[in-house]
């Protein structure tokens, strides 16, 4: 290699670095800024399941708080579908410039494990920015069912299969379910609905037997005599049904909390995601937020606790689903 030569590689090498340096600083001074303003426009959330269930009333309740803190229209948009799933992908296919979130639940990363061909990497394809709520299920039977209790639901399904709904095949009350009729021995047929509202309206109205979802969406049906309250999927009895009891106390040693977090498009600035978390953890606090929804347990984390989170989630019970011979074409 010649002087010259060498001369001029050293030279481009030194450019290519002076602006690989210049980009950097711009690209954090950008997101520094952006961090700062945001947000600068409407937001928008998706909520993967129909209106009116505990998805939808908890993302509305937050993204109502946050229009007076940031001054800015938070839309909240319904695409339900495929237990939630056709939502979510919506929002993984979205620009990663944060002004898109989806509030999903455990389906969200048990569903792609029991799919030949999931529609994204539930993990891979988001990113985590917080936890919202976790609740337990309750276990519902129809007024017009003639069950009054878990034993009476066992006894009849001894003699006949039995008919149960929830929010979708691969959700959490699904598998719970599956596992139940596994310890209980008895058949039960699962019916997946578009989301909590439909299934309990089902049930209310008398054409559905049985649902579990989750307490904090059907605790006034129970508590008002629209529907009657057999269990509540948990170790311990919930104050909004203290005299509802436990699957685990009545000798079935099941607990599992459905839970909902909140996501953006994989790629999201980093700034941005910690902001929002922040102002949503804010949001949690609030004693009114916390009033409107007094059958969950609300909490909030870091974007890296949760991603902790839903990969061990992802872990027990995506194989929980698959070990139930669950499947979603």
């Amino acid at each position: 290699m010649t002087n010259k030569h060498s001369l001029r590689v050293t030279r481009a090498l030194r450019l290519f670095t002076a602006i690989a340096m210049v980009c950097c600083a711009s690209e954090k001074g950008i997101s520094d800024e952006t961090a700062a303003d945001y947000p600068t426009r409407s937001v928008r959330v998706v909520v993967p399941y129909a209106a009116g269930a505990s998805t939808d009333t908890m993302a509305r309740a937050i993204a109502q708080k946050l229009e007076l803190k940031w001054r800015k229209t938070i839309y909240v948009e319904n695409l339900p579908g495929v237990g939630g799933l056709a939502g979510a992908g919506n929002v993984a296919r979205s620009q990663p410039d944060g002004y898109s979130f989806v509030v999903v639940t455990a389906s969200h990363v048990i569903s792609p494990a029991i799919m030949s061909r999931p529609p994204f990497d539930p993990i891979k394809d988001f990113s985590p920015v917080t936890m919202l709520a976790k609740t337990p299920g309750l276990l519902l039977a129809s007024n017009q069912s003639g069950i009054a209790s878990v034993a009476q639901m066992i006894a009849v399904g001894h003699e006949q299969e039995l008919s149960y709904g929830t929010s979708g095949v691969g959700s959490k009350h699904h598998v719970s379910m599956v596992e139940f009729a596994r310890l209980a021995a008895i058949k039960m047929q699962h019916i997946p609905y578009r989301g909590s509202a439909q299934a309990m309206n089902d049930l209310v109205g008398g054409h559905l037997p049985l649902q579990l979802g989750s307490i904090s969406f059907a605790y006034d049906f129970a508590r008002t005599g629209q529907a009657k309250g057999l269990a509540v999927v948990a170790e311990r009895r919930q104050a909004v049904l203290p005299d509802v009891p436990t699957l685990v106390e009545l000798g079935f040693p099941l607990s599992s909390a459905e839970w909902w977090v909140l996501l953006a498009p994989a790629e999201t600035p980093r700034a941005i995601v910690n902001k929002v978390a922040a102002d949503v953890a804010e949001v949690l606090r609030m004693p009114d937020v916390k009033a409107r929804m007094p059958a969950d347990d609300l909490q909030s984390s870091t974007p890296e606790e949760l991603l902790r989170f839903m990969e061990d989630e992802a872990t027990v019970w995506g194989g929980a689903a698959k070990n139930a011979g669950l499947h979603i074409d």
